[in-house]
């Protein structure tokens, strides 16, 4: 975080009651954005990949406030230190057009708060296809189409 919400590959959104998932089709990434609950203090948050998420509706607008990246984990290769903090803004700005505003603030390794924003295109037909990494098994075929190289012993 805030790297997979460039979404590299197909992400998907999902609301619940009480959250939004977030999953990417790369290395079927799972972020959670728990809703309408006080954030923790950041000392309070055991440092992960995608930090410790909640949000809240402002109209059509989910905000959301992300705290506890761990410390190697980069955006562009810019360090960070524990205090820094991810608000993002997501709404639609046309009927298959989401834009998410990402602002990341650290007051001990940025000057200034830094934003960014990612637009997603909604893609109706599409089903995120399970993505699997090991032994660098996945090609496209001759008609672009998601394939996985299964070897057996003996070949």
């Amino acid at each position: 975080m805030p790297s997979m919400m460039a979404a590299m590959f197909p992400i998907e959104f999902l609301q619940s009651k009480g959250q939004v998932t977030v999953i990417e089709e790369a290395f079927t990434q799972i972020r959670r954005i728990l809703l309408d609950r006080p954030q923790k203090a950041i000392d309070d948050v055991e440092p992960g990949f995608y930090g410790h998420s909640v949000g809240h509706w402002e109209g059509d607008t989910l905000v959301v406030d992300t705290v506890g990246i761990k410390e190697e984990v980069r955006y562009q290769n810019a360090p960070h230190s524990k205090q820094l903090r991810i608000r993002e803004r997501i709404r639609l700005v046309a009927p298959n057009i989401l834009w998410n505003e990402i602002t990341m603030e650290d007051p001990v390794t940025l000057e200034k708060p830094w934003t960014v924003t990612y637009a997603y295109r909604r893609m109706p037909d599409y089903t995120l296809l399970e993505q699997i990494c090991e032994d660098n098994r996945e090609y496209a075929d001759e008609q672009g189409l998601q394939k996985i190289r299964i070897e057996t012993a003996g070949r």
